[in-house]
């Protein structure tokens, strides 16, 4: 193996620079990308890097090489902490794979054909007994709150009668595949012990009331979207800007994928919920497809740059986890303002354009609230929505309103938070 120095190498253990040369190969990259059953075989004691090369698991050789070529440093305290996060990714990886396999049950919700969000029980209540909806007076949002009391490693266990049928839409499955990663990848007793810290889990919004995060996101960190994915990677790729103009109640916002690694021929391939190993090339073809299908007549002119990754995440462990946990709301009926009416729509400050669509040039979330009569607890993350900056809804007698917020990071329920919005009288649910 050449004594080649790389110069941009991101990656770090207990303060030693991961250079490529066999020392630090045998003295750390072995025992991270060589599988433990295959580290006790004589190749692996050998001491011939090209052999031991052969023992590697491919993915893991591409996660390390995607670290030291990374303009961010990734820096591990430990030999440990950097074969937690690897197999974090690797078992993550297995659970998107198994989404689209057929192994686990899960797909999308489809109210259009009376498929309904379910999780974990194929009987009418449409939930195991771990899991309740987050909302109970709408039960057509495929939001979901861990049951107070159960154990996290039970909830969460892949498998029939507690997460399995699930029916809901890209972005929970990617949270499930974070909670599986972590779960089956570093085990049920630490497991639990994490989430004894960062508390309820839930399915379905990357943000919860009062803006306390999904916890799933706590094992999410923001990166530049610039340096080579890391398999394992959270990667949000964007439909066209206006695609919910056109499809206000559409599920291809958008697809939150993972980065899945490079096939033979270096080729990299994504997949989400519904999207198997798919390259760039081909998601891209996915989501324009849909937008054909979804906004006909209205089209994509410029596909390369009209669709495209907007969002990147690497998973990672942090050393200490908040609590995300926030009381239920209490159950209440729902309260049915006037109809999104024109003189209603026209009096709250909406404007008709030139393509019959009502537009908001922009106001607080909470006066938009005040002149349509809801409250801002009723809004819904759209469906496909990316983990930054995801628009919210609200539908009634048919009509959504789709809001959206000037600040990526504002809270979905912060009244005084900047908002646009629109309504689409002919394309309502």
């Amino acid at each position: 193996m050449d004594q080649l120095v790389t110069e941009n190498t991101g990656l770090s253990v207990a303060g030693q620079t991961l250079f490529n040369h066999d020392e630090t190969f045998h003295e750390i990259e072995k025992y991270i990308t060589v599988p433990e059953e295959l580290q006790d075989t004589p190749i692996f004691k050998s001491g011939l890097v090209l052999e031991i090369r052969n023992l590697e698991n491919p993915i893991a050789r591409e996660i390390v090489e995607a670290m030291k070529a990374s303009s961010s440093p990734h820096a591990f305290a430990s030999l440990q902490d950097l074969k937690d996060n690897i197999a974090f990714r690797l078992h993550a990886i297995d659970a998107m794979t198994f989404c689209n396999t057929g192994e686990y049950d899960m797909d999308y919700f489809n109210p259009s054909i009376d498929l309904q969000p379910r999780i974990g029980s194929t009987d009418a209540s449409r939930l195991s007994r771990f899991w309740a909806f987050l909302h109970p007076h709408a039960q057509d949002d495929a939001e979901f709150s861990q049951v107070q009391g159960t154990l996290a490693s039970e909830a969460i266990a892949p498998m029939a009668n507690a997460t399995f049928p699930f029916r809901g839409e890209c972005a929970g499955a990617f949270q499930m595949a974070v909670y599986f990663g972590l779960l089956t990848g570093l085990g049920q007793k630490r497991f639990d012990k994490m989430a004894s810290d960062f508390g309820t889990m839930y399915i379905g919004p990357w943000s919860l009331l009062k803006g306390a995060p999904n916890p799933a996101t706590l094992f999410m960190k923001s990166a530049p979207l610039k340096d080579p994915p890391i398999p394992g990677d959270y990667m949000y790729f964007k439909n066209k800007d206006d695609y919910l103009k056109w499809a206000p109640d559409g599920f291809w916002t958008g697809l939150n994928a993972m980065y899945m690694g490079k096939d033979e021929l270096g080729t990299r391939h994504y997949s989400g919920m519904g999207a198997s190993w798919l390259s760039e090339t081909n998601l891209r073809a996915s989501l324009v497809n849909a937008y054909y299908h979804d906004c006909f007549p209205h089209t994509i002119s410029n596909p390369v740059k009209e669709v495209r990754f907007t969002e990147r995440n690497l998973l990672t462990i942090p050393t200490q986890l908040q609590a995300a946990s926030v009381p239920s709301s209490p159950v209440r009926s729902v309260q049915r303002g006037p109809a999104f009416d024109t003189t209603r729509l026209r009096k709250a400050g909406f404007a008709m354009d030139d393509t019959g669509i009502w537009m908001h040039p922009g106001t607080t979330l909470g006066q938009m609230c005040k002149d349509l009569e809801i409250s801002p607890d009723d809004l819904r993350q759209v469906a496909s929505a990316g983990m930054k900056n995801s628009p919210h809804r609200y539908t009634r007698d048919g009509l959504s309103v789709i809001i959206h917020y000037t600040d990526p990071a504002a809270d979905r329920r912060d009244t005084g938070a900047s908002v646009t919005a629109h309504v689409n009288p002919k394309r309502g649910s």
